[in-house]
């Protein structure tokens, strides 16, 4: 005999009842799978850590939370991220995951109310962002996001904050919070991969300003670019004087330790949106957009004088009369020039301005 009569009318109430419910369930369900879904499409649609600010702001919005923060590894992420995504140390990452009862085994997230998990662990309050003791009424998910090519590496936590002390609690689904974090950790790893793979493939190795593979990319763009609007460019070809005596004296390692001061010292006076590079061995070269050929006159002299003062002893900590200076050749792009024309040229103002050439000026400029 069913246990429940379809003609009885109580019965029936009951299962319209019980099927209104699943169909209100399987409604939210839905609903959360497209929020998370518009997420998911939103994290994967960065290109760069740069843009991670705005990330963490619109994924707030999308998913109508009072606050989302973000913490990283600061060995591995630092030197990626903008100054807004703050970083710890690993040994701290760790601390903060033991204290909130956490392991590497344990991949769910930790549920509750701020005042409960701000208790258990104290250091992690700074995952929270508290902005007043109101904060303290609502509830947060504190999610460890792990490496996916190495499963024991703790790259950070992401943490969604919400002023409902009841939308986040121990009894809930994670399911779509879990892919949201595991997806989001994902991206930060590979788009961290792939930044330092391209700033690897056009980074000087030694000294860590650009290479000539950086020009190559870069420059063409910004010659085109100068002759549409009528700016000038100036280009700075830099050899040093004195580095084959440094190195034949003082050693190939007390040679690279001067490579990295010039470069550091040249890079002081350069502008954020110049380009300069190592070209190899102890030549550089700076592209100077939008400068005349006074302007770029001065920007000579002060390298040199800047190189003049350079303190060869003190740089490789012995005891040498020994001094650097450099022949700096300049030329000014010409239309329709390729880079490669423009560099030749600019090697060729700076062969004349070596000391080799007489009492020729120190910078020339290739007419």
């Amino acid at each position: 005999m069913s246990r429940h009569d379809p003609q009885n009318p109580a019965d029936a109430h009951c299962l319209r009842e019980r099927l209104e419910q699943t169909l209100e369930l399987y409604r939210q369900n839905l609903a959360v799978f497209h929020k998370f879904k518009l997420c998911a499409s939103q994290i994967q649609a960065i290109t760069s850590l740069d843009q991670l600010p705005e990330l963490l702001a619109t994924l707030r919005d999308s998913l109508k939370l009072q606050d989302i923060h973000l913490v990283l590894d600061r060995e591995r992420y630092a030197d990626f991220l903008p100054d807004s995504i703050p970083t710890r140390p690993q040994l701290s990452l760790r601390r903060m995951l033991g204290e909130m009862g956490l392991t590497e085994s344990f991949r769910h997230p930790l549920l509750g109310s701020f005042a409960d998990i701000a208790i258990q662990a104290p250091a992690a309050r700074e995952l929270f962002q508290t902005r007043g003791q109101r904060d303290c009424l609502g509830s947060v998910c504190v999610f460890p996001l792990w490496d996916k090519y190495h499963p024991d590496n703790l790259i950070g936590f992401l943490t969604l904050k919400d002023g409902d002390p009841r939308r986040y609690n121990e009894g809930m689904a994670t399911d779509f919070i879990e892919f949201f974090a595991d997806l989001f950790s994902w991206s930060l790893v590979t788009l961290r991969e792939h930044e330092k793979l391209q700033r690897e493939s056009t980074q000087d190795h030694l000294t860590g300003c650009h290479n000539r593979s950086y020009l190559m990319k870069h420059a063409p763009r910004i010659l085109e670019f100068a002759h549409r609007k009528r700016m000038p460019v100036a280009l700075l070809f830099i050899d040093l004087d004195g580095f084959k005596k440094v190195n034949d004296t003082l050693g190939h390692a007390c040679g690279d330790q001067l490579l990295v001061a010039v470069a550091y010292a040249i890079q002081s006076i350069v502008r954020d949106y110049d380009i300069f590079i190592r070209l190899g061995g102890d030549e550089f070269l700076l592209l100077l957009p939008d400068v005349n050929r006074e302007a770029a006159q001065r920007t000579s002299s002060r390298i040199q004088d800047a190189l003049r003062a350079l303190p060869v002893a003190q740089t490789c900590a012995v005891a040498t009369q020994l001094r650097i200076t450099a022949s700096i050749g300049l030329a000014m792009h010409r239309p329709g020039e390729t880079l490669q024309q423009f560099i030749q040229r600019a090697d060729t103002s700076m062969y004349s301005a070596k000391p080799s050439a007489g009492e020729r000026a120190r910078t020339s400029e290739s007419t």
